[in-house]
């Protein structure tokens, strides 16, 4: 299993890329962090944030996703267009339930 974590810049406080206190909130080992400026990875997904993949009911400010939390079937490959999610919603901290129910499939 690989776990990605994207970090970007959405609060007044968001001034550069997190510290070590924040990273280790993550301290997995299978756990892979990146600092996303410029919302590369989320506005894109933003795009193809459409059917097939299922809805999310938050986590959008001017266009970008953000605190979300995105699961994937073993072997998804991105191409054109994002897969589809088993699970795809947020706000992270409120989500577990259904992270843990898409990492169980």
């Amino acid at each position: 299993m690989q776990v990605f974590a994207v970090w970007e810049p959405m609060l007044p406080t968001d001034i550069a890329a997190p510290m070590s206190m924040v990273l280790r909130r993550l301290g997995d080992r299978r756990v892979r962090q990146f600092w996303d400026r410029q919302h590369l990875l989320a506005k894109r997904m933003a795009v193809d944030a459409h059917s097939p993949q299922p809805a999310q009911r938050c986590c959008v400010r001017n266009g970008v996703l953000w605190d979300l939390a995105a699961v994937y079937r073993p072997g998804a490959v991105w191409r054109e267009a994002l897969p589809a999610a088993v699970f795809f919603d947020g706000p992270v901290v409120k989500v577990k339930t259904g992270i843990d129910a898409g990492l169980a499939r």
